[in-house]
């Protein structure tokens, strides 16, 4: 696993259904400054955790939205969508490891193999 910052980018662009098939499954970790989560930067966090784990870009038909903020306190949940350019949503999770000694909220990201 590994942590990353919104700042850290990948400069690879894919075809969409290879970006999904790239993410189906993957789990990874990041963290983001703050006692809280709000849904917006979760999804970029989210995002960008992927993007660095995997070394793609996401193709910008693609979309990551959160339903919910993240609780910091060490396992909450929120639940967000990995919406693909062929119209196919995946459910992404994203636990709180909570709070580390960096006073950010740790984090994983998993995404679900199979589309809804």
């Amino acid at each position: 696993m590994m942590t990353t910052s919104m700042s850290r980018r990948s400069t690879l662009v894919i075809a969409s259904g290879l970006t999904a098939l790239a993410l189906a499954g993957c789990s990874v970790s990041g963290s983001i400054g703050g006692t809280s989560v709000g849904k917006e930067d979760l999804a970029v966090q989210a995002v960008a955790a992927l993007e660095a784990e995997t070394g793609l870009t996401m193709d910008p038909s693609e979309s990551v939205t959160c339903l919910e903020d993240l609780k910091t306190d060490a396992g909450s949940v929120a639940m967000c969508e990995y919406k693909v350019a062929s119209g196919k949503v995946f459910d992404v999770t994203v636990t709180s490891k909570g709070i580390g000694s960096d006073d950010k909220v740790a984090f994983s990201v998993d995404v679900s193999q199979t589309p809804r």
